[in-house]
């Protein structure tokens, strides 16, 4: 973050087939946070070492799943 500004903001498709709202919500936190790892590497090697970076959700599921506070439901099988 610059200013406390966003400097970076994804949108694609996913690759991966997503059972829930919860875990596209944690998918895209994920890429996110890949293309973050980048960018905090080459400031890094440029002389600007970066504090640690938020990565923020809206959704209090994901946050659950993400932070172990929460155990996702294994999917029902259908025979």
């Amino acid at each position: 973050m610059i200013l406390h500004q966003p400097i970076s903001i994804a949108s694609n498709i996913m690759r991966e087939v997503l059972s829930s709202t919860a875990e596209t919500e944690l998918a895209a936190p994920y890429h996110n946070g890949k293309d973050a790892c980048l960018m905090r590497i080459a400031a890094e090697e440029m002389g600007h070492p970066q504090p640690p970076t938020p990565i923020v959700t809206d959704n209090t599921t994901t946050t659950g799943i993400a932070n172990d506070d929460i155990r996702q439901k294994d999917p029902k099988q259908s025979i």
